[in-house]
């Protein structure tokens, strides 16, 4: 096949790492030596979108970066099945399908670590895919021959555009709670004079809880969570709740918790 990436940070080169040795893989990213044209790439098989979907100040996602991508390859009339990689809000691939009506959309979100990127999407515990109903089932089977092809023994659970965005914001809240609550007991353990080690080592060995997220401080060296996608996530997921009139309690509590450990409230 044919692969196109448009954006190349840690998601993008991971997507080509995966495919560079079985397909024709070029990618468009003007801040990235190398870029090609994206008219090159609109009639490219696949074409995977790996753009940035920072937070606006009211902490939703701002879209439109992935906007203007979906612009572009509709106006150049496109023939490629657009997979979108870059986080979006429950809803938005079904929108998007809706306002580009000829192009072919799926989902496929991410679960990477940014400091592991190639190495976590190389090896993912699970791929998820999600489609609109106006996409076809040729463009459908397109999507999933690529998947099965690189990825034949890892569990592929194919669900609807909005359920498989769900997917991913959920996961991230839930690891934001568990590394403020990893945070929460390891100041408890201090003050009773015991290293947080020990005790994550003890709570690890119990398989349903792991040891990912209890570490504390983090990579970064200080507790709680910072990165680009915790905060972020956790934050438009907040929004969502709120646009749904949902009380995310847990969440919010989760989202404060971390603004005074990381010395922004």
């Amino acid at each position: 096949m044919n692969i196109g990436i448009i954006g190349y940070g840690y998601v993008g080169s991971a997507v080509a790492a995966a495919w560079s040795d079985r397909a024709r893989v070029r990618f468009h990213d003007p801040a990235v030596q190398g870029s090609a044209p994206l008219s090159e790439l609109v009639h490219d098989d696949v074409v995977f979108v790996c753009v940035p979907t920072p937070s606006r100040p009211d902490g939703r996602a701002d879209l439109s970066a992935v906007q203007a991508v979906l612009g572009e390859l509709a106006a150049a009339r496109s023939s490629a099945v657009v997979v979108l990689k870059s986080t979006v809000p429950p809803g938005s691939t079904v929108a998007l399908s809706e306002r580009f009506p000829d192009l072919a959309l799926a989902v496929a979100p991410e679960f990477l670590r940014e400091r592991s990127a190639v190495a976590d999407f190389l090896a993912p515990a699970r791929l998820v895919l999600g489609f609109p109903p106006s996409t076809s089932a040729p463009a459908r089977d397109r999507v999933r021959t690529l998947l099965h092809d690189r990825f034949p023994d890892t569990p592929l659970l194919e669900l609807d555009a909005t359920a498989a965005e769900l997917v991913k914001y959920a996961a991230n809240v839930f690891f934001a709670t568990k590394v403020g609550l990893a945070a929460e007991l390891a100041e408890v353990a201090g003050s009773l004079g015991v290293p947080w080690d020990e005790v994550r080592r003890g709570m690890a060995l119990d398989p349903r809880i792991g040891d990912d997220h209890l570490r504390v401080p983090g990579d970064d060296g200080l507790p709680g969570f910072g990165g680009r996608c915790l905060p972020k996530d956790l934050a438009a997921w907040l929004a969502l709740a709120d646009d749904l009139g949902r009380d995310a309690t847990v969440a919010r509590a989760v989202h404060l918790a971390n603004q005074k450990r990381r010395g922004a409230g």
